[in-house]
């Protein structure tokens, strides 16, 4: 069997920060056509990275009769220098473990836009129903 060339190689991804939150709100919508739907709201530190801050938002999640939940999630991040970043974050997990997730990052603030063009992915867990870790990666 001959190795077949990388077309499309992919740099090494570094960390941009490191997720620790609690959800802090479950509203639950019950069973609909699609699977169960619930908005767990969230806030936590990031850390670890050229990103950190604090970060809150809402994850409207789907879980699926396949067990899979789908992610959704709006949040804001609050750097430590007073700069605000809007992201948005889709993926999914299954078994308390988040497998993939692009992030996207939106800023007006010179000093972060630089994240508005990246690729940013997450994996994580979640130890407990209400505590998320995550790390976010993003190609240099």
């Amino acid at each position: 069997m001959t190795e077949q060339p990388v077309r499309f190689p992919v740099a090494q991804l570094e960390l941009l920060a490191s997720l620790t939150a609690t959800a802090t709100e479950f509203i639950a919508y019950g069973d609909t056509p699609l699977g169960q739907r619930m908005d767990i709201y969230f806030e936590g530190e990031l850390t670890g990275g050229p990103l950190s801050g604090k970060m809150r938002g809402i994850d409207y999640v789907l879980v699926r009769a396949d067990g899979v939940s789908e992610i959704n999630a709006r949040a804001t991040v609050l750097t430590g220098d007073g700069a605000n970043i809007s992201m948005q974050i889709f993926g999914y997990m299954r078994d308390g473990e988040i497998r993939d997730a692009h992030v996207r990052l939106l800023t007006g603030d010179e000093r972060y836009k630089w994240l508005c063009e990246k690729t940013i992915i997450g994996r994580g867990k979640l130890p407990s129903p209400t505590q998320i870790e995550i790390d976010y990666f993003y190609e240099p």
